[in-house]
C-alpha cells in the first residue's frame, strides 16, 4: 500500500514542483493569519495551558508536549481554511505552469 504522502506517478503536481521563498512566506503568512482570525491560535493555546496543568509541567519537554498536542490541533482546523490554502497553493503550483506554457506556445510563432 503506498504512503499517505507519496502523490503517485500519476498526479498533477509532483514532489519536483517547488514553491520559491516569496510564495512559501506568502502562503505561510495567509494561514497565519486566517488561524488567528478564526481562534484556533486561542483554542491551541488554552489546550496547551489544559494539558500543561493536567501533568507534571516541570518534566515536560517542547517536544513531548507538540507530540501530544499536534494531532488535536490538526484536527481543529477549519475545513474552510483546509480548502482556502488548498485552493492558495494549487494557484501557485499553476502559475509558473501557465507562464511557461504561453511562452512554449509563442515560440512557435503560431504555426500549427
Amino acid at each position: 500500500m503506498a504512503d499517505s504522502k507519496d502523490t503517485g506517478t500519476d498526479s498533477k503536481f509532483t514532489y519536483k514542483s517547488f514553491l520559491n521563498s516569496a510564495d512559501t512566506k506568502e502562503l505561510k503568512d495567509f494561514l497565519e493569519k486566517r488561524l488567528n482570525d478564526c481562534g484556533w491560535r486561542k483554542d491551541i493555546e488554552e489546550m496547551i495551558r489544559n494539558k500543561l496543568k493536567e501533568g507534571d509541567s516541570a518534566n515536560v519537554s517542547r517536544e513531548e508536549l507538540a507530540k501530544s498536542i499536534i494531532p488535536d490541533a490538526r484536527a481543529m482546523v477549519p475545513n474552510e481554511v483546509r480548502e482556502e490554502m488548498m485552493l492558495r497553493v494549487r494557484e501557485v503550483l499553476e502559475a509558473p505552469m501557465a507562464a511557461s506554457n504561453d511562452k512554449e506556445e509563442n515560440s512557435d510563432g503560431g504555426i500549427c
